[in-house]
């Protein structure tokens, strides 16, 4: 009588199945980013799952989907991933710090390549208390 090699993957597939649950559960949740202080607003829109993520941190550092950029390239790295996936939205995520004249800065020079709708990344307010 011979014996057949084999080997049961059936417990490997099942741990397998497990992770990829608790993977895909999680990685939602798992956003990674430049460290910005959003600001507060009553009301806020769902943000999509991809876009092109303009971030600029309370110490005036400009960041394009993490990768730091400068003023003077803003434009041209923005134009560049629109032109290798156009149907991406644009966000600006600005730290609540930073000067009104620097967030309009940027959206000129988001404008001079071409895109004309940024959306602004806001955090929610908590539901306000009311006095009794």
């Amino acid at each position: 009588m011979k014996i057949a090699p084999d080997i049961n993957v059936t417990s490997l597939v099942d741990v397998m199945m497990v992770l990829l649950i608790i993977f895909m559960i999680s990685a939602p949740f798992m956003r990674a980013g430049v460290k910005v202080d959003l600001p507060k607003a009553g009301e806020r829109e769902s943000q999509p799952q991809r876009a092109v993520i303009i971030a600029i941190d309370r110490s005036n550092q400009l960041f394009v989907n993490q990768e730091k950029v400068t003023m003077e390239n803003l434009a041209a790295r923005v134009k560049q991933l629109h032109n290798s996936s156009p149907n991406l939205p644009d966000l600006l995520e600005g730290d609540a710090a930073v000067a009104y004249g620097q967030v309009i800065k940027i959206m000129d020079a988001v404008r001079r390549a071409g895109i004309e709708n940024v959306g602004l990344v806001l955090e929610q307010e908590p539901p306000s208390q009311t006095l009794r």
